[in-house]
């Protein structure tokens, strides 16, 4: 159970992140409620929870200790490739993170609901790597002094 009063400007403040993704529709409230709206789009139907928190700045592990009854709340919908259960973050300013919930943990998503890249020291898939180049090889140098 969540406590405290519903997130209403949170809610206003998704609004305008949540209409450009697809149609948006809003759960009335009430106990025992799974997600706050659903965004639909032909190929996919994502059920939003909204968790207001002091620090977004935070791990996966960190997030899902502090958000465990919103994650499992969404891990009542069922879990498929159509659909994308998503817990939206937002802290007392209104800065924003997203994650999608999926069966073996968190996987942070942008504002337009795709999986952001991990980082990591591996070139991004698409980018062109810089070429390698050329080292002039010189011959080895012959030494002309008579060998003993």
């Amino acid at each position: 159970m969540t406590r405290g009063r519903h997130p209403i400007r949170a809610l206003e403040k998704a609004d305008t992140i949540a209409k450009p993704r697809g149609i948006v529709q809003y759960y009335e409230r009430g106990p025992g409620m799974l997600a706050d709206f659903s965004i639909t789009i032909p190929p996919c139907h994502a059920p939003v929870k909204i968790k207001r928190m002091r620090y977004i700045k935070c791990t996966l592990q960190w997030l899902e200790r502090e958000a465990h009854a919103e994650i499992a709340g969404l891990k009542m919908f069922p879990s498929s490739r159509e659909i994308s259960r998503e817990l939206w973050i937002c802290s007392p300013e209104y800065a924003w993170r997203f994650f999608r919930v999926c069966d073996t943990g968190l996987v942070e998503l942008g504002r337009d609901g795709m999986p952001l890249l991990q980082k990591s020291p591996a070139p991004r898939p698409g980018t062109a790597t810089p070429a390698a180049k050329p080292v002039a090889v010189s011959p080895p140098a012959q030494d002309d002094s008579p060998s003993p």
